[in-house]
């Protein structure tokens, strides 16, 4: 055995037992609550059993209890909800009145050590009152409650492999030779890894997608007869060769003086209309990109006569983001940085991967997680293939790669108007080919263009001819027009909210809870604006906490004065205005729309890897000791940057997806396994 594998199996033994100890000692601390003082079990009469229903809370008092209490064991549970809620008052040596509240505790239905909740009580506890909660249409049935029963031991198997795995990953990165060998001597294993981390992260699309599905059946959801804006409303209107969707607005609505006004709308029950629809000149129209449509939902609805499944969709549009964002960022590594450590190259993917937002939706696969995927698909495409047609790179240009590239880039526009400026960034990478195309051996400049730019002409072509068929004007998308929380055609611009916008997509500071998953439930911050700012999604991490490497962009200067590439200036120009310029431009522009977790598809990734790419520049000029520091402070970033982003989407899996997800007993317990002091 070498030593390598020598050292690799003395870690892997040491976490075994250190994870073993603390299954012991440290997750089941509750167990041993009872030792040292005399405890004695006493069951509280309760005559028989207590069953209410309907909202009439559980209400139980006992006097002259005199006796410690170190633990409360509930036999209660409800007919529909996964857990009850228990809330306890006490009187005790210390204090001879109640002290209220000073209990508390989530029964959980199956979780038995749930049942019993710790109690640290002083002395002699005299009087407890007790509380049960009962929701409308539930009912609750407590069979008994018993004092000082101890907390039944439980050795957890996926805590513990969570704990080992995770160490002897670290330790992989750290200290295997194989992540410390340089990527070009390494290239054909990096890419074998770097696609199975990518395999990964789609198996976790694909059960989120699964979890957050409320059809029963899989096949059964590709058979739909319904669908939403995008699948069904839209592909009907174009299935009758209409570009105003077939649903009439009702004559009460087209009645209102001004119908845009949510609030003329919403009091009055008679006043039927569609949702975040654009109604324009008596009609009905969707703001949504016709790409996803026209591509996939109006074909499948022609060869099968059902409608594509908007979960699924989601999930397919996602998941070719996921895969071209893996090839974007290897194609960097190729191209720049072939002496970079690969165990660099794993953690920079991974964050890549973990910062995108595509997170926030596929557990909500409504028609704007279709835009937001669907633009997400089309825009790593487009990067992929530009980038990896030679314009920039000592590569040999391929006008094919060319021609798809500023294709799926087009079609990005097609998907969500905001990601025009990536068109604009690629007329910036093309013009910097027009020199390398005159130096080539096909110094064919009108092919070159054409390759380029035609795909512009005709995609572009389409959505003006789209525009103008609806509303008059190539250029009006017509988000004015929508029937939404608020009136977009008086709606007034704000520096402030933009500052919020900024500062919440950026800089927010994550939040930190005693509560599993620990980390990211950092409400968004308004700061006093006294104006409307719509929040979609009550939960916000700035970039810079998430993808610490980010900071790199504070050494962009000193990196562009060292460098002795030829070409910098051209890189320059790329990552500003890719990396910089656009994703600023575009948090600007979304202020009206308000914060959504959600939004960070369009431009957390490229700022993450245009600051990598700084980042990488200064490792490879640095010493082996530095390096050494430097791979260390990538790990932690990279740590730090998973326990943020899952604290994120958990949380928000809980808030938004359905019932059964958010009140599932397995969902609860899971976050049980950590909290180890309830």
């Amino acid at each position: 055995m070498t030593d390598t594998k020598k050292r690799f199996l003395r870690f892997a033994i040491i976490t075994f037992a250190v994870c073993i100890f603390l299954e012991i000692f440290l997750f089941n601390i509750n167990s041993f609550h009872l030792l040292g003082v005399k405890y004695s079990k006493h069951s509280f009469d309760l005559g028989e059993d207590v069953i209410v229903s309907d909202g009439k809370n559980i209400k139980l008092e006992w006097k002259n209890i005199n006796m410690p209490v170190g633990t409360l064991t509930f036999d209660v549970f409800s007919d529909s909800s996964s857990y009850v809620n228990v809330e306890i008052d006490m009187a005790d040596d210390t204090n001879a009145t109640y002290r209220n509240d000073i209990a508390s505790g989530k029964i959980i239905r199956g979780n038995k050590r749930s049942n019993t909740i710790v109690c640290n009580f002083s002395g002699n506890v005299h009087k407890l009152r007790v509380e049960i909660e009962v929701g409308e249409k539930e009912t609750v049935t407590l069979k008994s409650v018993t004092a000082n029963v101890p907390v039944s031991f439980h050795f957890s198997i996926i805590r513990f492999l969570i704990f080992w795995t995770g160490g002897l990953i670290i330790y992989v990165l750290l200290y295997s030779p194989f992540m410390k060998k340089e990527y070009g001597d390494n290239v054909r294993n990096v890419n074998i890894a770097a696609y199975a981390i990518t395999g990964f992260f789609l198996v976790f699309a694909i059960i989120m997608t699964c979890l957050c599905c409320e059809t029963g059946s899989i096949t059964k959801s590709f058979l739909s007869t319904t669908g939403n804006q995008m699948t069904k409303e839209l592909v009907d209107a174009f299935s009758n060769g209409s570009v105003s969707l077939l649903e009439k607005p009702s004559k009460e609505l087209l009645a209102l003086e001004n119908p845009y006004d949510w609030s003329a709308r919403y009091p009055d029950s008679r006043i039927n209309y569609l949702w975040d629809h654009l109604l324009y000149d008596g009609k009905y129209y969707s703001y949504y990109g016709i790409a996803p449509v026209v591509l996939l939902f109006l074909p499948y609805h022609l060869i099968t006569g059902y409608y594509f499944p908007s979960a699924f969709a989601v999930l397919l549009f996602g998941a070719i983001g996921i895969v071209f964002l893996t090839k974007i960022y290897l194609w960097v590594i190729k191209t720049f940085y072939k002496k970079l450590h690969t165990g660099i190259v794993v953690m920079g993917l991974i964050m890549m991967q973990l910062v995108t937002g595509v997170w926030f939706c596929f557990n909500v696969p409504n028609f704007y997680e279709i835009a937001q995927t669907s633009g997400f698909a089309a825009v790593t495409c487009g990067a992929y293939f530009l980038l990896s047609s030679g314009v920039i790179s000592e590569e040999k240009i391929s006008r094919r790669r060319l021609a798809f590239g500023t294709t799926f880039l087009a079609l990005a526009v097609l998907c969500r108007p905001t990601l025009a400026l990536y068109c604009i960034v690629s007329l910036i990478i093309i013009g910097f080919g027009v020199k390398k195309v005159c130096r080539s051996e096909n110094k064919n400049l009108v092919s070159y263009f054409l390759c380029a730019l035609l795909p512009y002409v005709i995609i572009g072509s389409v959505q003006m001819a789209y525009n103008y068929a609806r509303f008059g004007s190539v250029l009006d998308f017509g988000i004015q027009y929508s029937l939404t929380i608020n009136d977009f055609t008086k709606a007034q611009y704000h520096t402030h909210f933009v500052g919020i916008s900024m500062y919440n997509y950026l800089f927010k500071w994550p939040g930190v809870s005693a509560d599993f998953p620990f980390f990211g439930k950092a409400a968004v911050e308004l700061f006093n604006v006294n104006g409307y700012y719509f929040v979609a999604t009550d939960t916000a991490i700035g970039l810079l906490w998430r993808a610490l490497p980010v900071v790199s962009y504070v050494y962009g200067i000193k990196m562009y004065r060292e460098s002795d590439n030829p070409d910098k200036k051209k890189y320059l120009w790329i990552i500003l205005s890719a990396c910089i310029i656009t994703p600023f431009i575009i948090i600007f522009s979304i202020w009206e729309s308000g914060y959504g977790a959600r939004y960070s598809v369009d431009f957390a990734w490229q700022m993450l890897l245009g600051a990598l790419v700084i980042a990488f520049y200064f490792y490879n000029r640095c010493n082996l000791q530095t390096q050494k520091v430097l791979t260390r402070l990538m790990l932690v970033s990279m740590v730090i940057c998973f326990l943020l982003t899952f604290g994120q989407i958990y949380q928000w899996l809980g808030d938004v997806t359905p019932m059964t997800i958010r009140e599932n007993a397995g969902y609860l317990s899971f976050g049980r396994l950590f909290e180890f002091w309830k």
